[in-house]
């Protein structure tokens, strides 16, 4: 029995995805606007980044425009960025066997999002609730840690865990 539940997989059309509070979501421009709100995502350089736009915070996925879920578990959240692996069925499988006890974490970032609903999606593009991945966080205050999963030489993952901050 699988202990984590998967999203939907969201795909990039090239730029990356960026996560943020549904409430302030339709304020993102997309390409639009000089210099756009893509544009500032773009310039991200780590795995995961966050800017501030439209005041509020937004995680940006950086490095490259991977398909993407979100994986929650009791008390674990998730964003599962698959850069390569057989099939998406290996990917959930490799997941469920990770041993967060003896991850070693490349990245951490604190975001304050201003609630608890978030949204994924593509940063090229403005807004669409049909277009998106969307997750509840336990609190607006999280800490974000990165590390890269390499469970096979056929799979490998870049994964964001998500922990709540008083």
């Amino acid at each position: 029995m699988s202990k984590f539940n998967f999203s939907t997989w969201l795909s990039s059309s090239g730029g990356p995805l960026i996560v943020m509070d549904e409430s302030r979501a339709k304020l993102w421009t997309g390409i639009d606007g000089q210099p756009s709100d893509y544009d500032l995502a773009c310039q991200v350089n780590d795995y995961a980044e966050k800017l501030t736009v439209h005041d509020s915070q937004v995680m940006v996925l950086g490095d490259e425009p991977l398909q993407t879920a979100i994986a929650t578990a009791d008390g674990l959240q998730l964003i599962v960025r698959w850069r390569w692996a057989e099939s998406e069925t290996d990917v959930e499988a490799e997941v469920e066997k990770i041993d967060f006890g003896s991850i070693l974490y490349i990245e951490n970032l604190v975001v304050e999002w201003a609630d608890r609903k978030l949204v994924v999606f593509d940063a090229a593009d403005t807004f669409e609730a049909g277009a998106c991945l969307t997750f509840q966080i336990q609190s607006p205050r999280s800490e974000v840690l990165t590390f890269i999963y390499d469970p096979t030489p056929d799979t490998s993952l870049l994964i964001h865990v998500i922990k709540p901050l008083a």
